[in-house]
């Protein structure tokens, strides 16, 4: 699942082919994480639920206008798509692009926990963060 894998600059660094996002990501693991763990966090990423891939969605519509809605009188970009209250969920797949998913060392190698790092349409400075813990999303 994570390819290319070698020790880098930031740790352990790979590669990973997403299937939900159509799209190849870099990878970064913590020097202190098992390969055996990171390639399960990579396998439940690229086997993200429906309802968790809607999850993600509807965190993103909300950071996103939060984002519009503190910035609007110095704020001028234009989103790929128009999002407001009334946007599908599932749209919001075309304003975010994961670029990096980060594995950190775990405390419970039992629970599977991760960060996506994503470009979005809203925040091009600093993006959004995506972390995924033991099934649940927070962004």
């Amino acid at each position: 699942m994570i390819t290319d894998i070698k020790k880098g600059r930031y740790g352990i660094e790979g590669k990973i082919y997403s299937e939900i996002f159509g799209t190849e990501m870099e990878v970064i693991i913590d020097e202190e994480c098992s390969i055996e763990y990171a390639q399960k966090c990579a396998e439940h990423f690229n086997n993200l639920s429906g309802e968790m891939v809607e999850t993600i969605c509807k965190g993103a519509k909300s950071y996103c206008l939060d984002f519009m809605e503190l910035a609007y009188g110095d704020w001028d970009e234009e989103l790929t798509i128009p999002v407001n209250s009334e946007t599908p969920p599932l749209e919001m797949l075309k304003c975010f692009r994961p670029q990096m998913l980060v594995i950190e060392e775990p405390e419970d190698e039992n629970k599977i926990g991760y960060q996506l790092e994503c470009e979005c349409d809203w925040e091009i400075e600093h993006g959004m963060e995506i972390d995924i813990l033991d099934d649940k999303v927070y962004i």
